[in-house]
Formats: C-alpha cells, sequence, structure tokens
C-alpha cells in the first residue's frame, strides 16, 4: 500500500479527532453543514482510514472499531464540555455503515482474498 495513503488515513484520523474533541462546537454551524451529515461522511472516511491502516483486521472489525470510537467520541465530549448527542452515535454508524456497503459493492460482495485473486489474472 502506498506511502502517501497511509499518510491521507493519519491525517484524516487525526484532524477528525482533533476536530470532534477540541473546542470546535460551533464549527459545524459555521460552515452550514448539518452535524448529522458531518458525522455521517466523517465516519465514513475513518472507516476507509483503518481498512487503509489496518490491512489485516476484517472489514466487519474495522466497522466495529469505528462504532466504537465513535461512542467513545461522544462520551469524551460530554466530560470537556460539549454535548455528547446518541443521534451523532446514531449518525457516525450510519456512515460506518454505508461505507461498508460501498466497499462490499466495490469487492462485488467477494472477500478479499477471492478480489485479490481475480485481479492477479
Amino acid at each position: 500500500m502506498s506511502r502517501v495513503l497511509r499518510l491521507v488515513a493519519v491525517a484524516i484520523l487525526v484532524v477528525s479527532l482533533v476536530l470532534m474533541l477540541g473546542p470546535f462546537g460551533g464549527a459545524e454551524a459555521a460552515s452550514g453543514v448539518s452535524d448529522k451529515v458531518a458525522h455521517f461522511a466523517v465516519f465514513g472516511l475513518i472507516l476507509w482510514s483503518f481498512g487503509v491502516l489496518f490491512r489485516r483486521l476484517p472489514r466487519l472489525g474495522a466497522a466495529l472499531l469505528a462504532i466504537g470510537l465513535g461512542g467513545m467520541v461522544e462520551v469524551v465530549q460530554g466530560m470537556v464540555g460539549r454535548d455528547a448527542d446518541w443521534l451523532d452515535l446514531a449518525a457516525d454508524s450510519l456512515g460506518v455503515t454505508a461505507a461498508l456497503l460501498l466497499w462490499a459493492i466495490w469487492r462485488g460482495f467477494r472477500t478479499r482474498e477471492a478480489f485479490q485473486t481475480s485481479n492477479t489474472r
């Protein structure tokens, strides 16, 4: 896997965590993007990042890890004076699910090994 992809994946994770945990609670309102849409999109990207960084981790495991991260973020947000919202976690989960579905469609619903074998012919 390309080093550039790994760097992009790390950057997505770092920027996402800083924005979700930092004192930027009004950033969504200022940008005009719905908070839930932002959570949906960001957690799709987080799943992609986990897929790039942890290639041997099954995609379902990466999805559960991403949803777990979303839950932890909501708990920490409640501790640092930001609004912890179960609907944010629902948007996170839907974003992860959508990204997982897109991945499955792209792979033709084949396992990683079957996909790699068919592409090496």
